[in-house]
Formats: C-alpha cells, structure tokens, sequence
C-alpha cells in the first residue's frame, strides 16, 4: 500500500504512514517478480529455467538434446501433452520429428510387402548436419516413440541442401565486313565483224634451148 492511497485523516498517523511505506517496497519486490510466477510463458523463462522445466514434463534427453534451438525446445513442452497420449501410435513418431525440424517418412509393413509388424523410417536432414551420434539419438527416439510391437526394418538418413541460385546466359556475336571498291564484273561490248577471203598464184615457166 502505498501512503498516497492513505486517506488525508490517517496521513497524520505516523504509525500508518510508516506501515504503507513498508507495505509499498513489498508490493514492488512482489510485483517485480510475479513473471517468474507464469513458468509456462516460457519465453519469459531462462535457458536453465526451460531446461527444468523440461524435466519436469518428463522430455527424455534424447528428444533436449536433437533440438538444434530454443524454439524447438520450447515446442517440445508445449506439445509434451498431447505426444505423451499418442505414444505409440506412427502419428506421435512424425509429430515429434516434426518439433525437432526433420522431415520423417514412415511406411508399415504392409505398404511396401514386409514382414508383419516391421516399419521403415527416411529422415531427410534438411537444415541439419549429420553428427556422429546423430544416427544413434534417432534409433533411440523411435524406439522411445513406437509401439512395442512393431520393430523397425530400417532408417534411412538423407542429407539433402536448398539454396537459390540465380544463373544468366549472354552471346555476344559479331561480323567483319570487308568492303573493296567496286569491280566490273562483267564487260559488253558492240563491235563490227568484217570477213574477207584472198588467194595469189604464181607460176614460174623456164625456157630450155633447143636440143640436137
């Protein structure tokens, strides 16, 4: 209570001015801290406070430590509800592949001609790398996940990577052009065709004397 609310005939009660006084510095400690009250607006918690509060909701290591952010922890919880009541179902398996940003394929065994009660996973890690012990904490969460019936056949892991690439194609082309001056090519002319014809003769005669 702050002595401002005080009515101005209790103002003059020391006593009562001194209560009010103390009753405002509580108030404000209190207020100060009544967001640490709201423990599921996680986004008012800590790191640490969410990593509790994940325990206390029974979030297996496993499923805290394949979230690569705190959005994906914090889905965990916000979700931890509803996986716990479809445990074993495939549903609760790819919704929680889901939370944890993997794209999770399941095929039974009657979709692909198997042995009865056998199960295939592909898990495409899109926007994650593949660490050594990735493979492991997978088979881990399945089982975690699955019904205790079905066994799983196989997981297969694909690295996959998106990126957009912008591509351009130019042609550049050009002529060399040579020009001469100008050529006759081809010459008519008119002309007058006179055609004569000659012959010449000789003949030579020679004139012995007489002979005896």
């Amino acid at each position: 209570m702050s002595k401002k609310l005080l009515p101005d005939i209790l103002k003059k009660d020391e006593r009562l001015k001194a209560f009010a006084e103390l009753e405002g510095k509580n108030f404000k400690e209190v207020s100060a801290k009544l967001p640490y009250l709201f423990v599921y607006k996680l986004e008012n918690l800590s790191n640490k406070e969410l990593e509790e509060l994940a325990w206390q909701f029974d979030i297996s290591k496993v499923e805290w430590e394949l979230a690569t952010d705190r959005e994906q922890k914090e889905e965990l919880i916000k979700n931890n509800i509803l996986l716990k009541a479809k445990r074993g179902t495939p549903w609760a398996v790819k919704r929680v592949l889901e939370l944890l940003g993997l794209e999770g394929q399941i095929k039974e065994w009657f979709e692909y001609g198997g042995q009865p009660y056998r199960f295939k996973v592909d898990i495409n890690l899109k926007y994650q790398g593949l660490q050594s012990d990735t493979y492991d904490k997978l088979l881990n969460l399945i089982e975690e996940y699955k019904n205790l019936r079905s066994k799983l056949e196989v997981l297969n892991i694909y690295l996959t990577s998106q990126f957009k690439q912008n591509r351009a194609t130019a042609c550049l082309s050009g002529h060399d052009m040579t020009v001469y001056p100008y050529q006759v090519k081809e010459i008519q002319t008119n002309f007058g065709d006179c055609r004569a014809i000659g012959y010449q003769a000789v003949h030579t005669t020679t004139v012995y004397p007489q002979t005896q």
